[in-house]
Parts: C-alpha cells; sequence; structure tokens
C-alpha cells in the first residue's frame, strides 16, 4: 500500500459492528500504512445523531429544521476535512476556507485522528513516504447510495482508491447491540434505517464495483472478513478512481475494465451464497462442532479465492454463455436461486440439471468440482 491513498466507505445499521471492525483495520493496518478512522459518532454531537431526511427527501415543515440543518451542515464539515486531508497527502496546497460549514470542535477532533494516524502509521521507512500511504476509513450508517457517492466523487476528483463494506446483520441483532451502547439509537430509528438501507449494487452502478458485503449472519469468521476486506483495499489502491477527463479519454477501456469487474462480482457473489448454503446445511444437520464449522469455512472460503483468482488471470475461460447475470425473471438485486445441491457431495446427480448456458451455472459447477477435487470426492 505504499505510497497510495484509499477511502473506504463502511455502511450499516447501527450496532453491525462498523465501529469494531474500523478500529480492528486499524490496528491491524499500522504496521504498514497510516490509517485515519473518520468515526461519524465521535465528530457528530448527540443532540444531532437522529436519523435525518437526505436531501431531495420531503423534509417535513413542521419538523426541527433547524436541528436538520446542523447535521448536514457537520456532514458537509466532515467531508471537507477528508478532502483537506486527501489534499495534504498528496503534498497539494491547501485550498482558502470560505464555507459556512466549518466548525472549529468539529475540525480539531478530526486533525487529532489525523495526527493519531500519522504519529502511529508504519507506511514506509521514511517521514515522506509514510504521510502518502494512507486509508481513510469513513464510518457512519450512510444507508442512502447518494451519502456514499459524495466519497466516491471525492476519490474521482482526487485519482485515489475507493472501495465500500457494507455490514449486513438482522434488525434484531443490531438492536439487541444498539441498547448495548452507553448512548443507543432510538428503536424506531434503527428499524426505519433498516427499510431505507440502499446496500451497493454494482449491476447498476458502475461506480460500486469495489464493494463487499460482510454478512454476519452467514457464518463467515472474523478473521476471512479482515482478510477478504485487506484484499478489496489492495485492489482499489491498484486501481485508483479516474479524473473525468480521463474517463472520457479511456471510455472504451474503462467499460471494458467495468465489464469485467462486473461478471467477477457476480461469480463472487455466486459463490458467497453457495458457501452460505453449504455452511446452514452442516449447522443444520448438527453433525460438526464449531471448531469443525470453522474449518469448513475457512476451506470453501479457500475454495472461492482461488476460483476468483483463477479467472480474474484468465485460468478459467467463460464459456458461450447465454445470460451473464441473474436468469431470467430473477430480480437484479435478488439474491441468486438456491446451491442447497451442492451441500451433499454424495449425490452429485443433483447438479448435473443445472444448464450450464448462465453465469451462475457455470460457477456452481467449477465450485462443486473444485470442492470435489479437494476432498477427494469423484465429480460428475
Amino acid at each position: 500500500m505504499a505510497g497510495r491513498l484509499c477511502l473506504l466507505v463502511l455502511s450499516g445499521l447501527p450496532g453491525s459492528g462498523k465501529t469494531s471492525l474500523a478500529r480492528k483495520l486499524q490496528e491491524c493496518w499500522q504496521s504498514e500504512v497510516a490509517v485515519v478512522h473518520v468515526c461519524f459518532d465521535e465528530l457528530i454531537p448527540e443532540d444531532l445523531k437522529l436519523e435525518r431526511p437526505e436531501e431531495g427527501d420531503g423534509e417535513d415543515d413542521s419538523g426541527d429544521q433547524q436541528a436538520i440543518s446542523l447535521w448536514k451542515q457537520h456532514r458537509r464539515a466532515i467531508l471537507h476535512n477528508v478532502e483537506k486531508l486527501l489534499r495534504k497527502s498528496k503534498s497539494l496546497p491547501e485550498e482558502e476556507n470560505n464555507s459556512t460549514d466549518a466548525i472549529p470542535d468539529l475540525d480539531a477532533k478530526f486533525l487529532k485522528c489525523a495526527k493519531f494516524a500519522e504519529r502511529n502509521g508504519r507506511g514506509g521507512d521514511n517521514n515522506g513516504e509514510r504521510e502518502s500511504s494512507l486509508v481513510v476509513i469513513i464510518d457512519d450508517n450512510m444507508y442512502y447510495r447518494s451519502m456514499r457517492y459524495q466519497y466516491y466523487q471525492l476519490a474521482r476528483q482526487y485519482t485515489i482508491g475507493f472501495c465500500e463494506v457494507l455490514l449486513h446483520c438482522d434488525v434484531e441483532t443490531a438492536l439487541k447491540r444498539n441498547m448495548e451502547r452507553q448512548c443507543p439509537v432510538a428503536r424506531e430509528t434503527v428499524v426505519a434505517m433498516a427499510t431505507k438501507m440502499e446496500p451497493p449494487n454494482p449491476n447498476r452502478h458502475s461506480w460500486e464495483v469495489m464493494s463487499f458485503l460482510y454478512d454476519q449472519m452467514t457464518g463467515v469468521d472474523e478473521e476471512t472478513a479482515l482478510e477478504e476486506i485487506r484484499e478489496l483495499v489492495a485492489v482499489a489502491i491498484a486501481n485508483p478512481v479516474l479524473a473525468v477527463s480521463e474517463e472520457n479519454m479511456e471510455e472504451k477501456e474503462q467499460s471494458r475494465l467495468v465489464c469485467s469487474m462486473n461478471v467477477l462480482h457476480q461469480a463472487d457473489q455466486i459463490l458467497r451464497k453457495c458457501i452460505s448454503d453449504v455452511m446452514g446445511s452442516a449447522k443444520a444437520d448438527n453433525r460438526m462442532g464449531k471448531p469443525e464449522l470453522k474449518i469448513l469455512g475457512r476451506q470453501l472460503n479457500k475454495i472461492r479465492a482461488e476460483l476468483l483468482d483463477d479467472l480474474k488471470h484468465h485460468k478459467l475461460q467463460l464459456p458461450p454463455i447465454e445470460c451473464v447475470g441473474p436468469r431470467p425473471g430473477q430480480e437484479q438485486e435478488g439474491l441468486m436461486s438456491s446451491c442447497s445441491s451442492l451441500t451433499d457431495m454424495d449425490s452429485p446427480t443433483e447438479v448435473e440439471v443445472i444448464e450450464v448456458k448462465t453465469l451462475e451455472g457455470y460457477i456452481l459447477r467449477l465450485f462443486r468440482e473444485r470442492r470435489a477435487a479437494n476432498t477427494g470426492t469423484k465429480s460428475t
């Protein structure tokens, strides 16, 4: 990561574990790179930490307009501080701040966070390299896509890496964790936010192609998730967002890259759903204890990583596929069809009914064959 910059945006319900994850990432990475943890909960006053309508949502005139205005002002101030940090990291002159959004207390807190990262980061052997090696973690609910898009625009403006991680857990789990906080968010706010959550969707929004769903309900252990996020950030850093002018000049190449990455993303989603089904079946059978389930999860995720790497480096060639993506009738944002036929490797004939005319069918077959090879089971 040396000498590179990246914005990593975390999103999810209150209580989904964003701040805990950010701190663990900061702890894991501090020997390699400076990490600035921008925690909105620590920068925005308690009396403003309420769910507020986004621009264009139709604010209620009877609502607390002053509080809403202050909430938005604080968010703009955070965005401005992140931009100042990026300019400094790229050795660009600081712009004159004629904005009315400046908030001295917030600016001071942000500067303290940045100084902590600069002091503890080990991005290089010298101070100059250390300062230029930076990952900025944006830690907020970010339930609207437009909230995250602001930071993508910032990444594009300064030609740096950008990626997203959505922490998913069910509402009841989020509510339980939220109530354990010192200052919990109102229950109705968490429930309302869950209905408004707009998860990353690279199929419709190409700028969200660098995204990762950390689904805590699938049994993926934390160590594996941390490594996945580490890889995501590394890829984002190696592929910085192109400035608008450069995008126009390289439109064909960018379109090709987006198409290629969309296929990889869809393959990843298919494999994750498959692993979820396998793990769910193993748990339901009660034939494995927690240690065995953890080992199984690591084995399956290793297979997934190997398949994605082979696809990325063209070691596996896609056959002529009539439909790249969901099968006809399936929603773009819906879940993949069940992979339960792969949970029992003693019944391979069930897999044969999957038509290899879709990307899903092809990936499922590859997964089954790779798992059979790793376990020594004969594959049909």
